[in-house]
């Protein structure tokens, strides 16, 4: 028997993708963090989210430091996180405050904390530099918890680069094609505009005096009436985008129309698979459950069964390629897009050299 050495995995191995760290991602819906705690992976990082003692939303690194089993998957105990292999506990200051063994000494060890935000029902974590986590930059989304409007939600892990997930938001001439449901002249015949404010990118769409798509004048009550319709996506580095959809019969002045604000936000996994948060609200029909579900119903349908099917698909025949070598076709439905990768990249760069300096 030979004496090679096989070599042993760096636990603390770098990333396989390239992110950008220093900013707020969100983690998941706040109520949905309750007495389980939950295991994620964000930016390829294992993190442990739980409730402490007093209810407050906490994250931790994931991976317990003794065996390095995924302490999400264990239990709150007094508050604090109880890894479910070895029963360690840890705060959610990452310190080691029980060790159930004989002896009982707590090990010198602390892990890492990320900071982690309640705001608009959503849990907002930061990935990057603890002391640079500030909860003014979180972008704006009060009408989640505005009693006024009337969400629908959903929350799941997509197949596909989290960069494909928000040039599919900000182009939204494919739901011609990927929704017939959603199918409507404004989304391809429409004028469209694209620019770019401070480091925000926005793509709009507007058509006046059409009819709507089936799925959406039924949702509206607009069935048969042609519309104005006005959509306005705004993109927040790296990946949460904000839909301002509207419409009202002719000549209605835009803030006056019904509006279906929306959240669609991504978190990446890994570099080939995604977090994806979205919501959509409306500010009528409130309490009316049936049509709740169906405007669930329909949306879950359009986002999970119609979207991430053909995201995945690309990203596969991708075949880990960088999007820019292979050389993509530039059409004119791309320029949000286009904007919000170049504005990625520059972001991404500039904290590559502030670590370097």
């Amino acid at each position: 028997m030979s004496g090679r050495r096989i070599p042993v995995p760096k636990l603390d191995a770098e990333p396989r993708g390239t992110y950008l760290r220093n900013t707020w991602y969100v983690a998941g819906w706040a109520d949905d963090l309750a007495g389980e705690p939950q295991q994620r992976t964000f930016l390829e990082e294992p993190v442990a989210l739980f409730r402490d003692a007093d209810g407050a939303a906490q994250a931790i690194s994931g991976r317990c430091p003794h065996r390095f089993a995924p302490l999400g998957h264990g239990s709150v105990v007094e508050g604090a996180l109880l890894c479910p292999y070895h029963g360690l506990r840890f705060d959610g200051a990452g310190r080691c405050v029980h060790n159930p063994h004989p002896g009982g000494q707590l090990p010198d060890v602390r892990l890492q904390v990320y900071p982690l935000v309640e705001r608009h029902r959503l849990l907002w974590i930061w990935m990057g530099e603890a002391e640079k986590a500030d909860p003014a930059l979180i972008p704006d989304f009060a009408w989640l918890s505005d009693p006024k409007w009337e969400a629908v939600r959903g929350a799941t892990v997509a197949e596909g680069h989290y960069e494909l997930y928000s040039d599919n938001i900000l182009d939204l001439s494919h739901a011609n094609f990927v929704h017939p449901a959603l199918v409507a002249s404004a989304f391809t015949e429409g004028e469209r505009r694209f620019w770019q404010d401070g480091e925000n990118v926005y793509a709009e769409y507007v058509q006046a005096n059409d009819l709507l798509s089936v799925g959406i004048s039924a949702v509206m009550g607009t069935e048969g009436r042609p519309q104005d319709f006005y959509g306005m996506v705004k993109w927040h580095a790296p990946a949460v985008l904000y839909f301002d959809f509207r419409a009202g019969e002719p000549g209605t002045p835009r803030e006056d129309c019904v509006a279906l604000p929306s959240l669609h936000a991504f978190t990446p996994e890994t570099p080939d698979t995604t977090h994806y948060f979205w919501a959509t609200a409306r500010d009528y029909k409130l309490g009316d459950a049936e049509f709740t579900a169906a405007m669930r119903g329909a949306l879950e349908f359009a986002f999970e069964q119609e979207d991430m099917p053909l995201i995945r698909d690309s990203h596969r025949l991708m075949r880990g390629g960088d999007f820019w070598e292979l050389r993509p076709l530039i059409l004119g439905g791309d320029g949000g897009g286009v904007r919000a990768r170049r504005m990625l990249q520059r972001l991404i760069e500039r904290e590559k050299q502030a670590v370097a300096a």
